[in-house]
């Protein structure tokens, strides 16, 4: 197996056949990937190595894709989802999407699409980890001022909400943009939009 990219796929996939399928294309394009015929084996992973990216059927024989997307985010994981199904129905797929998957593909899909959903997933996924490393370089205090910025608060809000003084509120702002690489404040609601 090659290891041409830095994230890990996680392939859910119940049907011998299309699982096989798609490890041979991950392969082919140099993918470091693991596969699972269930969701809940994958669930039992202790670690899951970030970055990552989940492909995963949504109709499982333990978990549909919305149960699956809720395990994940009970335990604190936003891994990016890209969800396969060869039977879904429009509703399924608008829930999906609604539930964090970047994209639905019908069985059979192209190719090309599979690959093109795993490199925007990649986007996405290498923002929320770069930026979840740049907010633990934020102290308690630049954190919170960045939670309730990303909130929409002002100054005079900042000031009331967290009782600190104005030119204490510009400063701790000033900090949070200059560690997380914003240059204004849509730059950085905008960063944080991007990630979630």
């Amino acid at each position: 197996m090659h290891k041409k990219h830095k994230i890990t796929v996680f392939l859910i996939e119940d049907d011998p056949s299309q699982l096989t399928s798609i490890e041979s294309l991950l392969e082919f394009k140099g993918f470091v990937f693991q596969s699972f015929n269930n969701a809940k084996d994958f669930l039992t992973l202790s670690d899951v190595s970030r970055p990552a990216v989940l492909i995963s059927d949504m109709r499982l024989p333990d978990l549909n894709g919305v149960e699956l997307y809720k395990a994940l985010t009970d335990r604190g994981e936003d891994i990016p989802i890209i969800f396969i199904s060869g039977e879904s129905s429009i509703q399924e797929s608008i829930d999906a999407m609604k539930h964090g998957a970047i994209e639905f593909l019908v069985k059979p899909f192209d190719i090309n699409d599979l690959i093109c959903a795993i490199e925007k997933a990649s986007r996405i996924e290498l923002k929320r980890v770069n930026l979840k490393i740049l907010l633990k370089s934020l102290s308690p205090r630049e954190k919170q001022v960045f939670d309730l910025l990303i909130q929409g608060l002002n100054n005079s809000e900042l000031m009331e909400k967290i009782n600190i003084s104005l030119p204490t509120v510009k400063q701790y702002k000033s900090e949070v943009m200059r560690k997380l690489g914003a240059k204004s404040l849509s730059e950085l609601m905008n960063l944080s939009n991007q990630t979630v």
